[in-house]
């Protein structure tokens, strides 16, 4: 039997997005979601990505994490730390998905600039406002760059 990833490899003809393609469609949709949130202050923004040759210019306060384990131990794709360092896994990650965890990690940094913690349990108060606000500014932003729906894997 195949695996997802299998498949979605089949699928898309082992297409991939490439690492610069992801870069770009990272400086639109930073800036947007930080408007949406009305935030002013950029956080931390570490993006795992095993290669270590993604680049993200023209967005201050972003770098890059070769190897991060909170994954592996997590079973995440995405944390955010009481200091406000944002860590996202990108590897073989869908572009959309990737960003849907950036949008949503990004909600709770703007929680805890309001004082407001929670511990990530699913259906908790703090996990429904990131899925709720993250799943609006994804669609939001869907609208304005249809083509992100076509781009396959990183």
């Amino acid at each position: 039997m195949k695996t997802f990833q299998e498949f979605m490899n089949e699928s898309s003809g082992f297409e991939k997005t490439s690492i610069k393609e992801f870069e770009k469609l990272v400086q639109k949709f930073l800036p947007y979601v930080f408007k949406q949130l009305k935030i002013k202050e950029i956080p931390p923004i570490h993006f795992l990505n095993r290669k270590g040759n993604l680049h993200i210019k023209d967005v201050p306060g972003i770098t890059i994490v070769k190897n991060s384990e909170f994954s592996k131990s997590e079973r995440t794709f995405g944390q955010t730390s009481h200091k406000n360092r944002i860590v996202v896994n990108i590897e073989n990650r869908q572009p959309l998905d990737a960003l849907r965890t950036l949008a949503h990690e990004i909600v709770h940094y703007h929680q805890h600039t309001k004082g407001i913690y929670g511990k990530g349990k699913i259906g908790s108060p703090t996990e429904n406002e990131a899925n709720v606000l993250s799943a609006i500014i994804m669609r939001n932003f869907d609208y304005s760059h249809p083509e992100v729906f076509k781009m396959p894997p990183l």
